[in-house]
């Protein structure tokens, strides 16, 4: 079943060039080698096999793809430098590449195979499901197959412009939006509770952030941002954008081992959906489209206040189960608006 990539509502950036997506699959149970040659039988390209966790897939039917076992400690092979020296050869066949091929084997339960694609133009994107088709077909298994596992895809969708409310606009949509996306997407519980990768955004800081009258430069903005939420681990990470707009500002504000993986590039890094890829009908569509009402919301002038409006009252209502009554109202104001809008007279 053919799924429909939705596309959001400003396509080029301010510069006008197309904006791009690119995509990070994590998955258990596969080779790296195996998986890249398969992915190039599937979508064409020229392979390059750097070591039993690492390959290139160049010029494939979607640009560049990495396929990579996800351990620094194991794709960085600094051991074999020494080992070379000795005389000790890495060559298909040689007794050294076995046994990186048998460590390869025995890490697939534990360490996840990370497929990641290059930037995609936004109207490229179904041709993903050739890449998810492929994995399925290979035994990929995804989020939900194992208790440990806590498997994502993560989503890196260009920014359409540097603008401090732009940015502040976007951060506002996917706050109010973020308990509609969970239940919509039944977001698997062991990333969500088990797990620090996606952690939710502070209380204090959605409510400093969801307030209408909120205005900030970029300096402000990052700053109110570190303050609350010094690390990666949040559904939507916005460090790779505060990094590329201000380094030294970021890495200063964080902790040395965030310090070490942080980025910075100029796109939302979006964290929150699972990976199940190995799911009947499964498609990277579902995951996307729901960014893609996010963007939709953060792009209407009017609908947006409106809707920051209701959550701070919703907010200042007590209530036994407060994200429950907020996603009820969400609901409710979503669905007349749609409703409204469509409605001929």
């Amino acid at each position: 079943m053919e799924m429909i990539y939705r596309l959001p509502p400003r396509l080029t950036d301010s510069a006008g060039r197309p904006r791009r997506a690119g995509f990070e699959f994590e998955l258990g149970n596969l080779s790296i080698v195996d998986t890249a040659r398969a992915l190039m039988g599937a979508m064409g390209g020229e392979l390059e096999i750097i070591s039993p966790f690492e390959a290139i897939l160049h010029d494939s039917l979607i640009g560049n793809l990495k396929i990579e076992r996800d351990a620094d400690i194991l794709k960085s092979v600094r051991y074999r430098r020494w080992l070379e020296s000795l005389g000790i050869t890495f060559s298909p066949g040689t007794v050294a590449h076995g046994i990186e091929t048998n460590i390869d084997s025995a890490s697939r339960g534990l360490i996840p195979c990370e497929v990641v694609t290059a930037p995609i133009e936004l109207d490229q994107l179904h041709k993903l499901d050739v890449l998810t088709e492929t994995l399925s077909t290979l035994g990929a298994e995804g989020t939900q197959d194992s208790l440990i596992y806590a498997f994502g895809l993560h989503i890196n969708t260009s920014i359409p412009d540097e603008q401090p409310l732009t940015i502040t606009r976007y951060l506002q949509a996917f706050l109010l939006l973020y308990t509609w996306i969970i239940d919509s997407s039944e977001i698997d519980i062991t990333r969500r509770f088990l797990t620090k990768y996606i952690d939710p955004f502070p209380q204090d800081y959605m409510e400093l952030l969801l307030d209408n009258d909120y205005r900030r430069n970029t300096s402000e903005l990052i700053d109110d941002y570190l303050e609350h939420n010094p690390t990666r681990n949040r559904a939507l990470d916005m460090l790779p954008i505060f990094c590329y707009l201000d380094k030294d500002r970021v890495l200063s504000g964080i902790n040395p081992e965030e310090r070490r993986l942080v980025r910075g590039r100029p796109a939302f890094h979006y964290r929150l959906p699972d990976c199940k890829v190995n799911e009947i009908d499964w498609s990277a569509a579902a995951a996307w489209n729901r960014w893609v009402y996010v963007e939709t919301l953060a792009e209407d002038t009017s609908l947006l206040p409106e809707l920051i409006t209701a959550w701070r009252e919703s907010n200042s209502t007590f209530s036994i189960a407060p994200r429950a009554t907020w996603a009820a109202r969400l609901t409710t104001i979503l669905s007349q608006k749609y409703l409204q809008r469509r409605d001929p007279r």
